[in-house]
């Protein structure tokens, strides 16, 4: 049987020399199968480069873009010690010459339709110094029950008799009393926002009144289906809970 095999020839053009190069078949098959697959591996080797490459630049990014974020985050916090130090100055000038810096009643007529569509300075100027859930209900509290599934509000641990707070201006919506949240108040305020304080030992407001940003609106206690003194703080925007941390800082 004649031997099956590959012939080469290799000539020149500047010379009359040729060379003549038999491979068996069955070498040229590995010869070709080796070829592809070094191939493929550069191929792969190279995809891994690049990825890598893109990767390493997306790390690098993402770190510059993290130190610039701390810087600004240094230059709010900055700002806020500085406007915090501001008011106190204001709050002592004022006490000086016997000025009363409480903003007056909120005109709840005063914002026509949607007032949620607004821009924030109209609503500032429209709806007094805080229109929008911004300080805590209680003064002294530790949240002993966060946000979370079945439970969308957030419980402050506090002794019974501490002042229950408006977290934003607002009107009184709801004074009621049940089984589950005992004595409670629900307010609703400006954009859509709606807070609600339950297990109250005493609530000191009714429906319709008009309230500040800080003011007084009740006692915490143990009223209703709880265990210990807290408050059951809520805080909703168009109907729908959200995490009052996201808006409010408890420390």
């Amino acid at each position: 049987m004649p031997r099956r095999e590959i012939t080469v020839f290799v000539t020149s053009n500047y010379s009359a020399d040729s060379y003549r190069l038999a491979l068996p078949l069955s070498l040229a098959r590995v010869l070709l199968v080796a070829a592809a697959v070094l191939a493929l591996v550069v191929f792969l080797g190279f995809g891994l480069v690049v990825t890598g490459t893109l990767r390493l630049s997306r790390l690098a990014y993402l770190e510059y873009r993290n130190r610039q974020l701390e810087r600004e985050f240094r230059q709010v916090a900055l700002l806020r010690d500085r406007l915090t130090a501001l008011e106190r100055e204001s709050d002592k000038m004022a006490r000086m010459l016997g000025v009363e810096l409480t903003p007056p009643p909120v005109n709840w007529d005063s914002v026509p339709g949607d007032s949620s569509r607004l821009p924030d300075w109209v609503l500032k100027e429209a709806w007094g110094s805080h229109p929008v859930p911004v300080l805590s209900p209680v003064a002294t509290g530790v949240v002993s029950r966060g946000f979370e599934s079945g439970h969308e509000a957030i419980d402050l641990a506090t002794a019974t008799g501490t002042p229950v707070r408006a977290a934003a201006d607002g009107v009184v919506a709801k004074a009621g009393s049940d089984r589950q949240f005992g004595n409670s108040l629900l307010l609703r305020h400006a954009a859509g926002y709606e807070t609600f304080y339950g297990h109250l030992s005493r609530k000191l407001v009714k429906a319709g009144d008009t309230v500040l940003a800080g003011q007084t609106i009740g006692r915490a206690g143990s009223s209703g289906a709880s265990s210990a003194p807290h408050l059951h703080f809520e805080v909703r925007k168009a109907g729908r809970a959200i995490d009052p941390r996201t808006l409010i800082r408890f420390d």
